[in-house]
């Protein structure tokens, strides 16, 4: 045994493989196998020196690129692709693609001036953005410039929305922006003639604020400082919001409709807008084609040009439903800002009050709302619902230049897995790709709600030539139809008749197949076997007492009505300032630390977590190192000399590497939002390389991406950021791009852990309530997706030979909570969250860093004690811990760090390093 290895630490040792032994495997990894069973060793009897370890090959990650502009123009590429695979085609009566050379006037403030992306965590550099005219012309076809020069010179005097500073009202405006068509000089009208009009329409948008529901109230409210009164705010109409089309843009598409030739519209939108005029038959507005391109990033306009053209053939399909009137959404009147008047001394960083969201909706988000209305009208039990005119587009819609005959081959059941086979073939003029989609439906079981139906599974075909046929194989299992029955806490297969269904969207059906199947109660999960059991019983409870859950037994007596402020002590709430030291256990022992047992955190890299040897390493930190690194992280922390810890940095940006992480002159891609609309999980496997290759380069080693949260409005700040309405298409998604990033030694904080659906007082004490069941199988469900299905392989090197080897692990490596509450308690100090489910249930191993933690309510021992972490703060900025000595603090922190270190030993962050011990078991 080593002479630093005390004897308490060996008989810990001993007793932690002893109790590995008995519980069989203790890893936390889920999917193929956990990193226990990958090769964890029983009893760690010593450490000894690994020797020489001269030629040893230790470039883990040797990276494609020499320099950050090869990486950057490599991603471009990528970033192309992303664009071409996510653009929508919603709507074309022939006038696409355009023939070469055709005259085309760009018009609208968003064809001079568009939003490449949206602002804050996802802000990129635009710098080297190409232009829609310049994509256009390269593209073949011929731009009026006469309408761009003059738009281009007038577009800055029309003021368009910002978003400001950030969580900073006062500084936020909501103008559209549009230049008036009253405005065009004779001569600009007089180019229009002969050419093809393409118009494009676009909303800003960004962290810190989200999107006006009433421009006029907005307005009139006088909260912000920059959104006042001007030509434009005179002709708002009671009720207009931001997201449908304004008296400018109207005027606009009704007079280029009549000047050009053909009017094709372009959506610079990244998230649902009400266009039903422009698909309205022989009205005033109808476009002969309609694009949805989102927010393309900085060089994503090419694939929009060459859509255009035809060069490309449009295959995204919608990752939302775009209802015709978003104010008749069930989201619509608890969005937003609700507060708790009787709250006025709690906390004061930012404020002394608290605000509420309550998701009335359920599990009615989106599509799953108005499918099922469909269902229960077409019953007879929602009379005057009528699909069609309600809903512009379903989810998973979007045409082709070509088309396709789906045909569902079969379906077959072994035990849970199922597995449907479907044939794709091209039937149409052009090579395109098809999106195959798998839908399932379960029995309307009385008191249990349940979607009509629920996206199971799905696959994009590879490209189709003429007549070509493509099978395709799609994979599922029966617990994706099961509800989550807060009364028994556990997921429940009802019995009854389940129907499996082809679509080519959400409402449209082309194959069925049907089975019986017997009442199942899953109360184990489904990946670790871990029990289950209700997390979030107290928010539950408030959902049940306090509001009306919209229920499809019920809907037009249960629809949701705008909530008016109440008080806290109507509802039950008591809003207490977190205590450290309430919180210290007197019973707990103090670690061991400062040890001198010669390890490096290069010598547990490959090793599974439960690994022994971890215990040594942990027992050489430092208490007050383990508080400096743990709660002084600003994108990466510094380096600890005692455990052979490097100085560690990340990138932040969904859509790229931020420009206020890294230097400017990294590629921007496309919004998460456009990015969803590909349905192409290989292709954001690919996004998720490009970055890591862009990280790598930079010296990055995290990513606090992908983002992941739900689209539950379509007014959310953030929408553009996050995937999508749908939990298994963002979650399938973020697990591409995960592993993506992970196969360059980045470890991904996918974020925010959970609920952070809008914008409006995110920081400002927003207290969070909806039900377990609709938490689980909404909100909750893409990062379960990750953290069970993404997967990656370690390499490292042999201690004994020095020979590179592979492990398979988990690689989701890290989390990112959120700054909303979950019910009162605040989600990064929420122990039912960052443990229970997190952890206990589904089997995370990495670690959980706050959101930016500049307020007094994200408690560190809070944090450390509920299973967060990393505080992504600084001690400077924000103060010391109230406890950073007690047994208690300590045990905490320590196993902070070992979850920490686990993700940093397994990333690009130990590149040149050389195990230079290692353990040897009995």
């Amino acid at each position: 045994m080593h002479k630093s290895l005390t004897r308490r630490g060996a008989l810990a040792l001993a007793g932690l493989a002893a109790a590995g032994a008995a519980l069989g495997t203790v890893g936390c990894d889920t999917g193929a196998g956990t990193d226990a069973a990958e090769g964890a060793a029983s009893t760690l009897a010593g450490i000894e020196p690994v020797g020489d370890t001269t030629g040893w090959d230790t470039t883990y990650y040797p990276g494609a690129y020499a320099s950050a502009e090869e990486a950057r123009a490599a991603g471009e590429q990528v970033a192309e692709q992303v664009e071409a695979g996510g653009i929508v085609l919603l709507a074309n009566d022939g006038t696409l693609p355009l023939a070469p050379g055709t005259a085309v006037s760009l018009l609208g403030r968003g064809a001079v001036d568009v939003v490449y992306g949206g602002t804050g965590a996802a802000l990129v550099d635009t710098s080297r953005a190409v232009s829609l005219r310049q994509a256009c012309e390269d593209a073949g076809l011929a731009v009026n410039a006469t309408a761009w020069d003059w738009l281009s010179s007038v577009a800055a005097n029309y003021p368009r929305a910002t978003v400001g500073a950030l969580d900073k009202p006062e500084t936020v405006s909501h103008y559209l922006g549009e230049v008036p068509w009253s405005t065009y000089p004779e001569e600009v009208r007089a180019s229009l003639a002969g050419t093809v009009g393409v118009v494009v329409l676009s909303r800003p948008s960004g962290e810190g604020a989200d999107l006006s529901q009433d421009l006029l109230a907005s307005l009139e409210s006088g909260v912000s400082e920059t959104f006042l009164p001007n030509a434009e705010t005179e002709r708002y109409e009671p009720g207009q919001h931001q997201l449908e089309l304004c008296a400018e843009e109207r005027e606009l598409l009704a007079a280029a409709r009549q000047a050009c030739d053909a009017l094709v519209v372009l959506l610079n939108v990244a998230t649902t807008m009400e266009v039903g005029p422009l698909v309205e038959p022989g009205g005033e507005l109808e476009a002969d084609a309609l694009l949805e391109v989102g927010f393309p990033g900085t060089v994503g306009l090419r694939s929009v040009a060459r859509v255009l053209t035809g060069e490309l053939n449009p295959s995204g399909r919608t990752c939302d439903l775009w209802a015709a009137d978003l104010a008749a959404t069930p989201s619509f009147a608890n969005f937003g800002n609700h507060t708790y008047p009787d709250v006025t001394d709690y906390y004061t960083s930012i404020g002394s009050g608290a605000h509420y969201v309550e998701y009335e909706e359920g599990i009615y988000v989106g599509y799953r709302y108005y499918e099922t209305a469909a269902a229960e009208a077409a019953a007879g039990t929602y009379p005057g619902f009528d699909y069609d005119s309600a809903v512009t587009f379903p989810f998973g819609f979007g045409l082709s230049y070509t088309s396709f005959t789906r045909e569902l081959l079969g379906v077959s059941l072994d035990g849970e897995k199922g597995l449907a086979t479907v044939r794709v073939t091209n039937t149409g003029d052009v090579a395109g790709r098809d999106v195959v989609q798998l839908y399932g439906t379960a029995p309307r079981t009385e008191g249990v709600e349940k979607s009509a139906v629920v996206l199971l599974a799905f696959a994009k075909t590879e490209e189709l030539a003429l007549g070509a046929s493509q099978d395709v194989e799609l994979s599922f299992s029966t617990r994706q139809l099961a509800s989550w029955h807060s009364d028994r806490g556990a997921w429940v297969l009802d019995a009854g008749t389940y129907e499996v269904s082809l679509r080519t969207d959400s409402h449209t059906p082309v194959g069925t197949w049907q089975t019986d199947l017997a009442e199942t109660t899953f109360d184990t999960d489904s990946a670790t076997g871990a029990p289950v059991a209700n997390r979030f019983d107290d928010v539950t409870a408030y959902v049940e007492q306090h509001c009306t859950p919209l229920s499809r037994f019920d809907f037009a007596g249960t629809f949701p009505e705008r909530s008016e402020d109440r008080t806290a002590a109507s509802v039950g709430v008591v809003l207490e300032e977190y205590d450290a030291m309430a919180h210290v256990n007197p019973d707990d022992e103090m670690p061991t630390t400062r040890a001198d047992n010669g390890l490096a955190l290069i010598d547990l890299r490959g090793l599974p977590y439960d690994d022994p040897l971890w215990e040594p390493l942990l027992d050489q930190l430092h208490p007050n190192v383990m508080n400096l690194i743990l709660n002084n992280h600003s994108y990466g922390s510094d380096s600890v000399p005692s455990v052979g810890k490097p100085a560690t940095r990340e990138g932040d940006g969904p859509a790229g590497v931020a420009v206020y992480v890294s230097d400017a002159g990294h590629c921007g891609y496309p919004s998460e939002y456009l990015v969803a609309q590909s349905w192409d999980a290989d292709l954001v496997r690919s996004m998720g390389e490009a970055i890591g290759d862009e990280l790598l380069v930079a010296g990055l080693s995290g990513w606090c991406a992908p983002a992941m949260n739900c689209h539950r409005s379509p007014f959310g700040g953030r929408t553009f950021e996050y995937y999508s309405e749908d939990p298994l298409l963002a979650g399938t998604l973020a697990a591409a791009a995960v592993e993506g990033a992970f196969t360059r030694g980045i470890y991904a904080q996918m974020k925010h852990f959970v609920l952070n659906d809008q914008d409006t007082n995110r920081c400002a004490h927003l207290l969070t309530w909806a039900s377990e069941q609709a938490i689980r199988e909404i909100y909750a469900r893409p990062f379960e997706i990750v953290v069970k299905t993404a997967r990656g392989s370690v390499p490292y090197l042999d201690a004994s030979t020095g020979e590179r080897a592979e492990r398979e692990v988990s690689a989701a490596k890290a989390v990112m909570s959120s700054y909303n509450y979950v019910g009162a308690t605040w989600a990064g100090g929420c122990h039912a969250l960052c443990t229970e489910l997190l952890r206990d249930e589904w089997g995370f191993d990495g670690y959980v860093i706050s959101d930016w933690s500049l307020y007094d309510y994200t408690d560190k021992n809070q944090a450390f004690y509920a299973g967060t972490d990393v505080n992504f703060t600084s001690i400077a900025t924000t103060g010391e811990m109230a406890d950073a000595e007690s047994a208690t603090a300590v045990r905490a922190m320590r196993q902070a760090m070992h979850r920490y270190l686990y993700a940093i030993a397994n990333s690009n962050a130990m590149n040149g390093q050389a195990p230079a011990m290692r353990g040897v078991y009995q």
